[in-house]
């Protein structure tokens, strides 16, 4: 054979065992890419996933905390035989019911296993109760198991035979004190919440909820979620074994999920095979409700390694050139861009989402990869702003509530203390013209003494709109404790003062409490107003303001004092003492 065959033949050999290596180099490096980000994007979606499924639970679950502390509940099952009780007990749960998400509640009381519930269509309407709890019936161990296991909150995902029902039902325990009087909640459509939470992800991630054994509590195939879980103790029938294809992924999901109660951590992968396909899976610890969230990502649908295969196509063409060429075009075409994606990966892990550096997108396998990560960068991008702007108005919201009194909707004493703070602030570096008022309800304890807390909570409210409707929007209003009120006003005088707290009392007089009788109750108060001086202190302040309410109380009530210097020492001992962080005493 002659020498340039050969060296063809040599040639052909080299560039081909070549073209092996690198198409193998190649595929390495993606593959490792590829899993890094789908590590990430797992990470990313899991905890969107968790917040996303969390948010609707944990709102139910305030509610049903808050459903089994009505004192008129619990008097009741305390009394299931009492009418009355009975009677304001189910005018309590109606009200409840119009709250909750589905428009259902239950409540199970233990003294006479009665179950009562109405639904979103009121078809329960004067016979909500529906049956009696028997220990000895399968569809009801779920109220015995719950009392004897004392879980202050369990989600059980049953269906009710009687009501002929399937849902997600939040459990909490009904007791006084010690004593455990039932179980009391509600529950989301099951179907619903699947639709909502579960198949919203895409038709290439998709997610379930298992408790510690592994049995399935949600998923989108309701025919693999282990029903009424608590009733079963021991070998739950449906688990991540009738799941996963291979027996090592079950046991490498639970070992994570062992790793994450004890590390701490929020988020933790593994890969698994289903359906005969490689997942990857983040498993999430969700301690409110004591389950894991799984989230299964085929990130070989979202990523295919497919793309790579005109690699090969590539080196058949370059058989044709030399070595050297070969070189120049693989490190031009396939390698550099490699590099500057993998530069671009280990940016995003340090959290730097800028892929601008990487090559122009090619029309090529290389060019396509880029053009994949690139979306998927964004992607992952958008994913996080997202969560933390959810984050961001959930944080401003829970500050808000911190700040406002539920009942009146004004500031609480909190935020009124803040607001005074900045405000004295202000006055101390000269800004003169702030004043408060000081205002307290006139026999509040008579009004509750004889008309019942409910009218007195209505009076408070009465009393708040005509606050809001007499200042301005520059001033600031509060429910400073009890029947207390507490007005800041700026820019103001004695004049002031005087005025506003005169229309006040003669606004009240004027728009009287209505009430389900014939006769509406006359309301009064008694206000304390005073000026801020450049030495003040909050606590001063507040004192003067007391002072002044002291001799509203003393000259007769329903009037307004404003704060005088001449005020006697002994008028300042016999007033009660104002502390910024006290309860005063009301009417």
């Amino acid at each position: 054979m002659n020498l340039k065959p050969r060296f063809l033949l040599f040639s052909a050999s080299l560039i081909i065992i070549s073209c092996v290596a690198i198409w193998y180099s190649a595929r390495q490096q993606a593959e490792e890419i590829i899993d890094q980000w789908a590590v990430r994007y797992a990470e990313k979606q899991v905890l969107y996933d968790k917040a996303r499924a969390l948010q609707p639970i944990l709102r139910e679950m305030a509610l049903s905390r808050q459903f089994a502390s009505s004192p008129h509940i619990i008097d009741w099952a305390q009394n299931p035989d009492d009418p009355q009780l009975r009677s304001r007990a189910i005018e309590e749960m109606e009200s409840y019911r119009l709250n909750f998400t589905d428009n259902s509640y239950f409540v199970a009381l233990q003294q006479s296993g009665h179950y009562f519930h109405n639904n979103a269509t009121n078809d329960y309407a004067g016979r909500q109760l529906r049956y009696t709890l028997n220990p000895d019936k399968p569809q009801d161990r779920w109220f015995y198991d719950v009392i004897a296991q004392q879980r202050a909150v369990h989600l059980n995902v049953n269906p009710d035979v009687q009501l002929g029902v399937t849902k997600l039902w939040i459990d909490v325990l009904l007791r006084d004190g010690d004593q455990t009087l039932g179980v009391i909640g509600t529950g989301m459509a099951l179907d619903g919440f699947i639709d909502q939470v579960l198949q919203d992800s895409g038709d290439d991630v998709s997610s379930l909820f298992v408790d510690h054994r592994g049995a399935i509590q949600l998923y989108s195939d309701p025919s693999l979620i282990d029903y009424a879980s608590i009733s079963n103790p021991g070998s739950p029938s449906n688990t991540l074994e009738r799941l996963l294809d291979d027996p090592a992924d079950v046991l490498s999901i639970k070992g994570a999920m062992a790793a994450l109660v004890e590390s701490g951590e929020a988020v933790t992968t593994r890969f698994v095979h289903l359906n005969g396909k490689r997942y990857l899976a983040g498993v999430a610890y969700i301690a409110e409700i004591d389950w894991y969230e799984i989230t299964l990502l085929d990130f070989e649908s979202l990523l295919p390694l497919s793309s790579f295969s005109g690699i090969l196509l590539i080196c058949g063409i370059t058989l044709l050139l030399a070595v050297l060429s070969l070189n120049l075009i693989l490190s031009h075409l396939v390698l550099r861009p490699l590099r500057q994606l993998e530069q671009a990966m280990h940016g995003i892990q340090q959290g730097d989402f800028n892929v601008q550096s990487l090559p122009k997108a090619q029309r090529n396998e290389i060019g396509r990869l880029v053009t994949h990560f690139q979306h998927m960068a964004e992607s992952v991008l958008e994913s996080r702003q997202s969560l933390e702007h959810k984050v961001q108005l959930r944080t401003e919201a829970l500050e808000t509530l911190t700040r406002t009194d539920p009942l009146t909707e004004l500031l609480n004493r909190r935020g009124m203390t803040e607001r005074l703070g900045a405000e004295l602030q202000r006055c101390q570096c000269g800004n003169q013209g702030l004043g408060i008022i000081w205002l307290d309800l006139d026999h509040f304890k008579a009004i509750n003494d004889q008309h019942g807390h409910t009218l007195g909570d209505a009076a408070l409210k009465h009393i708040a709109q005509l606050i809001r409707a007499q200042i301005r929007s520059q001033d600031g209003a509060a429910r400073w404790g009890g029947d207390e009120f507490l007005i800041l006003l700026q820019d103001c005088n004695v004049q002031h003062l005087q005025a506003l707290g005169q229309r006040l009392c003669n606004s009240l007089a004027q728009n009287p409490l209505p009430t389900a009788g014939a006769e509406a109750i006359r309301l009064g108060i008694s206000a304390g107003a005073c000026l801020c001086q450049p030495e003040d202190t909050l606590e001063s302040l507040l004192r003067r303001a007391d002072t002044a309410l002291y001799d509203a109380k003393k000259a007769g009530r329903n009037q307004v004092c404003v704060y005088s210097p001449q005020t006697t020492a002994q008028d300042e001992l016999n007033a009660p003492p104002a502390d910024a962080d006290a309860t005063f005493p009301g009417a």
